[in-house]
């Protein structure tokens, strides 16, 4: 089976991240996952609670 992802698909287009500006093909809620990793394994909870919460808003109010 072949894809053919044409230049585009800006599905499979790098986006910068919302947080440390470097692109990246997977981002989640505007996060690439270096900056996940980093804010939730962060001692300090505040900017990863903050993250969680803005996600959670965004699905509620049908953003996501």
């Amino acid at each position: 089976m072949s894809v053919d992802v044409s230049a585009s698909d800006r599905l499979a287009e790098p986006r910068p991240c919302g947080r440390c500006s470097n692109t990246a093909l997977l981002r989640l809620a505007e996060f690439c996952p270096d900056c996940i990793a980093q804010i939730g394994t962060n001692p300090d909870r505040t900017e990863y609670d903050a993250w969680r919460a803005e996600n959670h808003r965004r699905v509620v109010e049908g953003e996501a």
